[in-house]
């Protein structure tokens, strides 16, 4: 009968295993660790570390990493991380939780990967009771919108990579390389796409389209500034520039409520797109993001 039993527990120990793991989030590893904040640095990230690290993203795919806030088990895996590779600019998480990040682990080196990046600034206004738009002094942490900076963050990682392990420097030198050939083909569709609409605008909710709008010639209409709303009569300047720069398309990111987009669309007569600029596959998400500005 004893026999019996432990053959049975031998029998089940993987299932158990599964389930501890499934119900705590936190898989069990012997890999190094390097953390990241979104999903796109962890392609560019799994990419250039190939095998030899494990990327710990924080923020989850569908979250807004403007007001995220990590769990417990996250921070206990971010506890292990070696290096955490940060968006850069005034991302919200970072802005909240890096020291803290940095409290805990004090052994684990901080990466800026907007390094070498032509930073914007003024393109998260505030908009006051008159309607009246000022810019302010913000840094625009939404540089990978486009490949051309994406291409930076890729050399930045690289760089990370190869000073925390040196001896697999040539692994990661040669995969980086890799990478950037995929990105310059992505820049290379962007702007073939993107040519004919040098001077076009288009609308966004939140302004997360910054650096795309920039390097290809376009410009960009926000709907919401400062993480809220625009006011009444803020919105009807925006439906009044827009309607002059016969703007066609008004694009909605799916961790916002599109309420508002739906209806300055209507006023517009244009297209409502919902994009994920936070999606893992970055480039499919840029490419379909520049189909439907060009058609």
């Amino acid at each position: 009968m004893l026999t019996r039993i432990l053959h049975i527990i031998i029998a089940l120990t993987p299932v158990l295993s599964l389930f501890v793991t499934s119900c705590t989030g936190v898989s069990h590893h012997d890999k190094r660790v390097v953390s990241v904040t979104i999903q796109p640095q962890k392609y560019l990230a799994e990419q250039i570390a190939g095998e030899h690290f494990l990327i710990n993203c924080v923020v989850p795919a569908n979250s807004n990493p403007e007001a995220y806030d990590p769990t417990p088990m996250q921070l206990v895996e971010i506890d292990k991380s070696e290096a955490y590779l940060r968006v850069g600019g005034m991302l919200g998480f970072e802005m909240s939780w890096m020291d803290r990040l940095s409290q805990n682990n004090p052994d684990m080196k901080i990466y800026d990967t907007s390094e070498g990046v032509d930073m914007l600034t003024g393109t998260h206004c505030h908009t006051h009771g008159n309607g009246v738009v000022h810019a302010c002094n913000v840094i625009d942490p939404h540089i990978w919108s486009s490949p051309r900076n994406v291409r930076i963050m890729a050399r930045n990682i690289c760089r990370a990579l190869t000073e925390i392990d040196a001896d697999n420097a040539s692994y990661y030198r040669a995969n980086c390389d890799k990478l950037i050939q995929r990105i310059d083909s992505v820049d290379a569709v962007v702007e073939e796409l993107l040519a004919p609409c040098r001077g076009m605008a288009f609308a966004i909710y939140h302004p997360s389209l910054s650096y795309l709008a920039r390097d290809y010639g376009l410009s960009q209409l926000c709907l919401e500034n400062m993480g809220k709303e625009n006011s009444a009569m803020a919105l009807k300047n925006t439906v009044d520039e827009a309607i002059e720069h016969g703007v066609k398309v008004v694009f909605v990111q799916q961790e916002f409520n599109p309420r508002q987009v739906e209806t300055f669309a209507r006023e517009l007569n244009a297209e409502v797109v919902t994009i994920n600029p936070l999606n893992y596959d970055w480039a499919t998400e840029i490419i379909n993001i520049a189909h439907a500005i060009a058609r």
